[in-house]
C-alpha cells in the first residue's frame, strides 16, 4: 500500500482534478457538508465522493454501494485507483 503525508491542501485538489479533467461539483461542500464530488462520466466513468478528512468513496453507473475507498487495498495496483490516491494524498517523499 502506497504512503502519504496526508490530504492534499483543497485548493490544490481541485486545480489538479480539473487539470486532469475531474468534474469538481461542491455543491453539497458549499452547503456545510464535509464531502464534494469528483466526476467523470465520459472517459473514468466513475465519480469518487471526497470527504474533506481524506476519505473517499468510488461509484460507478452500475453501483449503488461504493466499489472502492481509500482503504481498498485490493486495488492498489490498478492505474485508476493509483491515479486517485495520487489526485487526493500529499506524496510522502
Amino acid at each position: 500500500m502506497k504512503k502519504f503525508k496526508g490530504m492534499k491542501k483543497l485548493e490544490q485538489l481541485i486545480k489538479d482534478a480539473e487539470k486532469q479533467g475531474w468534474v469538481v461539483d461542491l455543491t453539497e461542500f458549499d452547503k456545510g457538508s464535509d464531502w464534494f464530488w469528483l466526476r467523470d462520466m465520459d472517459d473514468r466513468v466513475m465519480q469518487v465522493a471526497v470527504n474533506c478528512f481524506g476519505r473517499f468513496m468510488v461509484y460507478t453507473p452500475q453501483s449503488d454501494k461504493p466499489i472502492a475507498t481509500e482503504k481498498s487495498e485490493e486495488f492498489d495496483n490498478e492505474d485508476w485507483y493509483c491515479e486517485l490516491l495520487d489526485l487526493i494524498n500529499e506524496p510522502l517523499d
